[in-house]
């Protein structure tokens, strides 16, 4: 299953190479509207907290507007600062990224604490079949929760200035009605709360 590899493969990669395609600077100038264009986004999480588990209406959410008609997430990297709250640990904030990965940057850190944490390049999702086609919608979309809740309806980490996360992906030719879309590219909605998922057990 895609969403538990991918807790393995950020482990993983800090020490393996061989899943890295690139450095994230190694796409200058490439233009995110252009079909067939492989392209590096930079989603900026400076500042954004880690609540409650999956699906709970505090969590925080980013979604990025990346195309329409079949966008292929490639690859992902991360260089991120954690600073947990109380006696939350490092090991406990996940990103899910469109419900096709669960990244956990400090796996295995089970403490409290400030720590950075760097995946040193872009992660080949598709050697380790873990690429996908975002939804025909064109958004992608994250959520930041905690494997396990400490104190319910309080904020447990925070993702600290200089945090990011990379996507590469390459798009599809959209169709007609999709083309004024992606004209408007790039981050949408912003940081927003929605209606609590049905309730999950810790």
């Amino acid at each position: 299953m895609k969403i538990a590899a991918i807790t393995l493969a950020a482990s993983a990669g800090l020490t393996m190479a061989s899943p890295y395609l690139s450095s994230v600077s190694g796409n200058e100038g490439a233009d995110p509207f252009v079909a067939g264009t492989g392209f590096i986004q930079t989603i900026d999480l400076s500042g954004v907290n880690s609540w409650d588990l999956l699906g709970d209406a505090n969590n925080e959410h980013l979604s990025l507007l990346v195309g329409a008609g079949g966008v292929h997430i490639m690859s992902i990297g991360w260089d991120v600062h954690i600073m947990t709250q109380g006696s939350s640990w490092l090991s406990e904030p996940v990103i899910d990224i469109e419900g096709e990965l669960f990244l956990t940057p400090g796996l295995g850190d089970d403490f409290a604490g400030t720590r950075s944490y760097s995946s040193g390049g872009m992660l080949d999702l598709v050697s380790l079949g873990l690429d996908f086609i975002v939804s025909a919608d064109g958004i992608l979309n994250f959520e930041f929760f905690e494997s396990f809740d400490d104190i319910d309806g309080e904020i447990d980490a925070v993702f600290g200035a200089g945090s990011a996360i990379y996507v590469q992906y390459v798009l599809t030719p959209p169709t007609p009605g999709a083309a004024m879309t992606l004209a408007l590219g790039g981050l949408i909605a912003g940081r927003r709360r929605r209606t609590p998922w049905p309730a999950h057990t810790a």
